[in-house]
């Protein structure tokens, strides 16, 4: 009896939800939702966060290519996040193999975890993720700031603003991306910022992802 009370004292894993997006969608991509389960297919959006999955065991979540049932993906996400957002990149082969090499062993992305809830970045809000490598400042709207890299603290626009952001380069400044984001009132906006396409060049890649806020629940 001392042993099945220990047993129910042991608190149950809760469920971690999250959606995925990459620069590239990834294809043939699954993981396991719990424990002995088969794997599930991971969908990714160009332009949009995934569907929303559910994993309910024990870190990290590991992500298979179904082609070959190698792990090609880890994720680690904190206990205090329950709603996440996970950023895959591919990761560069080593010297050794050519451009554009497949690997038939270890890990091909890697992940960034970020807290997606509607508490951290709500309605009417633009969160910026700086991964372009260039240090930018600029406006959202009437509002000026500078960028650190990585994610950077919501910041309220409403429904309409003017984002417009610059980088220094040989003591001049330049352009670096500029748009009008327009959202209706349950919409929020993530604007994730990268390298740009061609060497040399200043005008970072984007991708803006908008979605409807959930009401909370009762």
């Amino acid at each position: 009896m001392i042993f099945a009370s220990v047993l129910s004292a042991q608190p149950a894993l809760q469920p971690v939800r999250f959606t995925v997006f990459s620069a590239k969608p990834v294809a043939n991509l699954a993981f396991a939702p719990r424990m002995g389960a088969p794997p599930q297919k991971v969908v990714f959006y160009p332009t949009a966060r995934s569907p929303r999955y559910e994993f309910r065991t024990a870190m990290p979540i590991r992500f298979i290519d179904t082609e070959t049932g190698s792990i090609v993906a880890e994720a680690n996400i904190p206990p205090e996040i329950r709603q996440a957002l996970l950023l895959f990149s591919a990761i560069a082969p080593a010297p050794a193999e050519p451009t554009g090499s497949r690997p038939t062993s270890g890990l091909r992305y890697q992940v960034a975890v970020l807290d997606d809830s509607t508490a951290s970045h709500g309605a009417g809000g633009l969160a910026i993720i700086n991964l372009s490598g260039l240090a930018l400042s600029g406006t959202v709207g009437t509002q000026a700031f500078t960028l650190q890299a990585g994610l950077n603290a919501p910041i309220p626009v409403g429904r309409s603003a003017k984002i417009a952001l610059r980088t220094t380069a040989n003591k001049r400044s330049y352009q670096s991306y500029a748009e009008t984001l327009q959202l209706t009132g349950k919409q929020r906006a993530l604007l994730i910022l990268f390298p740009p396409f061609y060497k040399g060049s200043l005008e970072v890649q984007s991708r803006l992802l908008v979605d409807e806020v959930a009401p909370a629940p009762r």
